[in-house]
């Protein structure tokens, strides 16, 4: 399955002065899988070791940690394998073993091998690592499938996407057959979602039954994950965090409110927890915009938040309702507008831009605010094809700002200077 991080991974080993590399992720999302095929094309071989699976090599990395030493102890474990600078050295599930990050920072200094580390909670078993190697790793974060990489693996090559982005960059129409064909596909990626797993079940099966069934594992994975690394303390706060992102996102105000997970609790009550599973990568916290200043990070409200989820597919799965059929025959709401904003605020996130909500006296609300080519620049969503939207006129008049976008079900519509109108799947290029 092509993933974007294979372009960062080879630009990582073609810069002469790399450090080891840390890939950050959720459980889930391919880390393993991209690093055996990059050491398959680029390395003759790969050393390999699984901290969840074989629990006895954390002996390695016990005590002395320089690298003469820890050759000795790593070709002891697995003679077989040559160690060089034709071997790439891959330590997975490193949560399992906090010290490996430590020795990065002799591996780093001593330049012989390729290190790549992996772990599906290494954001949150910091407090566990004795000394962090500043400044002695680079690092990458992997997220599930974006849409563009979903059209990869439905079979759309690179010059398919390159003629939508056209029409996107030049705001011209899209050919009625195309533009129904990709609300069609990103439909599918909204039930779906992008965790590799389970786009290789669509791919195989399209069946949406057995699409369900690997989602619920993987969030079952994900409680497992909270039952093993949380602590005594924020357990239970974690769980019950976890379990109430999809009730808050159900919402018509989608504002994260910890008094409807438990009556008589409050942000002290529940914050750790909340930062547990963004730490995990298993969510994102949008904040509320205070004011539409330069720059928007000032004028954030932190007390004041939405929460999305880390894979939309996986959203979709909590909920009991046949919501995939739902989505499929194309049937909005408040609650479907939630669901919406979840792919959106993952895609944005995915692009790398900054991103925020506004909010004001309940009667002014803009789903999301960025910064773009260096202007402010708020974004609408609607889950159907409904366009009206008095607030994001409001906004752009109240602060004279450029230009807004919508995106909808609509195809493109950039009339109006002032509000660009896109359909949903054009936000892959928006970055």
């Amino acid at each position: 399955m092509r993933r974007k991080i294979e372009s960062s991974l080879l630009e990582w080993k073609n810069n002469e002065s790399h450090n080891p590399l840390i890939i950050y992720g959720a459980r889930q999302v391919g880390k393993t899988y991209i690093v055996r095929e990059f050491a398959r094309k680029y390395y003759d071989d790969i050393y390999e070791i699984n901290f969840e699976l074989t629990p006895e090599a954390e002996w390695i990395f016990k005590d002395d940690l320089r690298v003469d030493s820890l050759i000795l102890k790593l070709t002891a474990f697995k003679p077989n394998i040559r160690l060089n600078k034709k071997t790439l050295l891959f330590f997975d599930e490193a949560q399992a073993c906090p010290q490996v990050l430590t020795a990065l920072k002799s591996f780093s200094l001593d330049k012989r091998f390729d290190v790549i580390v992996t772990g599906s909670m290494l954001g949150i078993i910091m407090e566990k690592v004795s000394s962090y190697p500043v400044g002695y790793v680079d690092t990458i974060r992997m997220r599930p499938l974006s849409f563009m990489e979903f059209l990869w693996s439905q079979g759309y090559d690179d010059s398919f996407i390159e003629r939508i982005e056209k029409y996107y960059k030049n705001e011209e129409l899209v050919p009625e057959i195309i533009h129904i064909k990709m609300n069609e596909l990103f439909t599918y990626y909204v039930v779906v979602g992008g965790m590799p797993d389970v786009v290789n079940i669509y791919c195989k099966t399209h069946d949406i039954s057995l699409v369900i069934e690997k989602q619920k594992s993987i969030l079952n994975d994900y409680r497992n994950d909270i039952a093993r690394y949380a602590t005594n303390l924020i357990r239970q706060k974690v769980k019950e965090c976890f379990e109430a992102i999809p009730n808050q996102l159900a919402k018509e105000n989608k504002k994260f409110q910890y008094k409807t997970i438990k009556e008589g609790t409050n942000t002290r009550y529940f914050s750790t927890a909340l930062e547990w599973i963004s730490d995990g990568g298993l969510g994102h916290k949008v904040n509320r915009l205070k004011s539409f200043d330069i720059p928007l990070k000032a004028y954030r409200d932190i007390s004041s938040f939405k929460y999305y989820f880390n894979d939309t597919g996986l959203l979709l799965s909590f909920y009991e309702e046949n919501t995939q059929y739902d989505i499929l025959k194309g049937e909005t709401g408040v609650f479907k507008g939630g669901i919406y904003e979840n792919v959106i605020a993952q895609m944005i996130i995915d692009n790398n831009l900054p991103i925020y909500y506004y909010r004001r006296d309940g009667r002014l609300e803009i789903d999301f605010v960025t910064y773009l080519n260096g202007k402010i620049v708020p974004i609408e969503v609607k889950s159907g094809s409904s366009t009206k939207s008095k607030s994001l006129s409001s906004i752009l008049s109240k602060y004279n700002l450029e230009y807004g976008i919508k995106l909808s079900k609509n195809n493109v519509n950039c009339s109006n200077e002032r509000i660009k109108c896109f359909p949903h799947y054009m936000m892959m290029f928006i970055r």
